[in-house]
């Protein structure tokens, strides 16, 4: 038997054993039941078999309110918060609030004081924030976990520094530090970025803030991009005390805030960033990965400016250095850094090479052909040289080998037919989506994106599902590029695809494979929300 059958079994029993026969519809029906019930599971019982049998309305309330007062046990404190909490009526605060016990010890107490935070969450009413915001400091872990984010979906200001204190403690597990920096990031209030911006590097019990802040941060906007560039430019002299207090290298600032800002398409950031591309440090990873991130925010932001300085750093032969200076002058397009590829595609070992090929194929069209040719040509030479010095894998035939990555070279040679066929033109390249190769797709969203077109838009966003993450990155991006400054853009898609987008975020959390993109994406859904 299921549990609402049987909990109005029970209730239909005792209501016979009383010999009621009022309305069950009616609060006093219920009323003069439940006072009469003297277990308290039977309470309990009764209580949620009145929510499923009947529609508990604005009426009901003044019975409930009264209720929650006398009663003493908290598991039935807890049924009657729940019946209250489904009308969603702002009179229920003052009673709610109420009921909430601060000194709560026991589980039963605190699963009844978790259950009037939801409720008073379910109202929604700024009046209860009052009574919430003391137990950001209690001891009863249940209670507080939800009065945080019940503070954060009510933006509740007045949160704000208990808040932040709570994000930043190290006395509670992450956890409740992490639950806190979410709450700050839809609060959206200013007063949150500078710890915010130290979490971005805060790791503790093996656990890393960095996804939780950088969102939070994204979530401010403009206030978040205030305080960013300064850490970015390396003068925040409080940030950098602090870094060096905790044994934060203060090279990771200016990496991380880059990604923000380029989160952000914060144009102010556009030359420190510049400035970056020649960071310069004593460990060369270190040098490396500020430089790629810089590359990778120039890249978001579409600043022609960093075309030039882009194409000296492409002949590094690193292939995930390169890879990121690539894409970079992929997402800014145009052809002013096809020789720079050129050059780079004969340097570096095979996957660095590969590299610089795809680059020139999705900025080259049909002029890029005898040159394509020319690389494929020369490849079998070059994977043997590759194969006498290194003997990597395949070198047991080498000959096989550099066929095969010959042929992978003439491959892209569809891109710069496309290339040739679409040009600038948007409708072209939407055309070219239908049963598209992964790189053929990666450069239409590319391509459309940087064309403006907003009519395209629906188009960009019914591409957000592909599997493949640099493809649905490339609409992600592209998709973003055609929000800028167009509010019609946004309507579109709003109209389009945001249940669905909701939707497929909600059911691919936990792909580890997605992860990462799908940060991209729940900052482009929050834009298409807000604009």
């Amino acid at each position: 038997m299921s549990r609402p059958i049987a909990a109005w079994c029970v209730a239909a029993a005792i209501l016979c054993l009383t010999g009621c026969k009022s309305d069950p519809n009616t609060p006093e029906y219920w009323q003069g039941t439940l006072q009469q019930t003297r277990r308290a599971e039977d309470r309990v019982r009764l209580i949620e078999a009145m929510r499923t049998k009947t529609k508990v309305n604005e009426t009901f309330l003044p019975m409930l309110h009264e209720a929650l007062g006398q009663e003493r046990k908290p598991e039935v404190k807890a049924a009657l918060a729940r019946a209250i909490g489904d009308v969603h009526h702002a009179s229920s605060v003052e009673a709610l609030s109420a009921a909430i016990d601060p000194a709560a010890g026991d589980m039963s107490a605190q699963l009844a004081n978790k259950a009037m935070v939801t409720a008073l969450g379910e109202i929604g009413d700024v009046r209860a924030v009052p009574a919430l915001v003391p137990l950001l400091r209690a001891k009863d872990t249940y209670a507080r976990i939800e009065a945080i984010q019940v503070l954060g979906a009510m933006k509740a200001k007045e949160a704000v520094e208990p808040l932040i204190a709570l994000a930043t403690d190290e006395g509670v597990e992450p956890f409740l530090n992490k639950k806190a920096i979410e709450a700050l990031g839809h609060i959206g209030d200013g007063r949150a970025a500078p710890a915010l911006i130290r979490m971005l590097t805060k790791e503790r019990k093996g656990k890393s803030f960095y996804v939780e802040s950088s969102f939070a941060l994204y979530q401010l906007g403009q206030p978040a991009a205030d305080a960013l560039l300064p850490a970015l430019e390396g003068r925040d002299s409080e940030l950098l005390a602090w870094a060096k207090t905790n044994g934060v290298n203060p090279a990771s600032y200016p990496m991380k805030a880059a990604t923000v800002l380029g989160d952000l398409r914060e144009k102010r950031a556009v030359e420190p960033l510049l400035k970056l591309l020649t960071f310069s440090h004593s460990d060369v990873q270190i040098q490396s990965l500020v430089r790629m991130q810089a590359a990778d925010a120039l890249g978001r932001l579409r600043a022609p400016e960093a075309v030039k300085p882009l194409t000296t750093l492409v002949l590094e032969t690193d292939p995930t250095v390169r890879d990121a200076y690539v894409r970079a002058l992929v997402r800014l397009g145009g052809r002013d850094a096809l020789p720079a590829l050129e050059k780079a595609a004969g340097t570096g070992d095979w996957y660095s090479r590969e590299i610089a090929v795809k680059g020139l194929a999705m900025l080259g069209d049909a002029r890029e052909q005898p040159l394509l040719q020319k690389i494929a040509a020369a490849e079998p030479a070059r994977t043997a040289a590759d194969c006498k010095a290194t003997g990597e894998e395949g070198c047991d035939n080498a000959a096989a080998l550099g066929k095969k990555r010959a042929d992978t070279v003439t491959g892209h040679a569809a891109l710069l037919e496309a290339g040739q066929a679409c040009s600038g033109d948007a409708g072209c390249w939407v055309k070219r989506m239908d049963k598209a190769s992964k790189p053929m797709l990666e450069r239409a969203a590319l391509e459309v994106g940087r064309t403006g077109s907003g009519e395209h838009v629906p188009a960009l966003a019914a591409k957000l599902g592909e599997r493949d993450t640099e493809v649905r990155l490339a609409f992600i991006l592209a998709t973003g590029w055609l929000l800028d400054g167009s509010q019609d853009a946004a309507k579109k898609v709003r109209e389009t695809a945001l249940p669905t987008l909701r939707k497929q975020l909600q059911d691919e959390q936990g792909v580890t494979q997605l992860a990462s993109v799908n940060e991209d994406l729940r900052r482009l859904l929050m834009r298409i929300e807000r604009t």
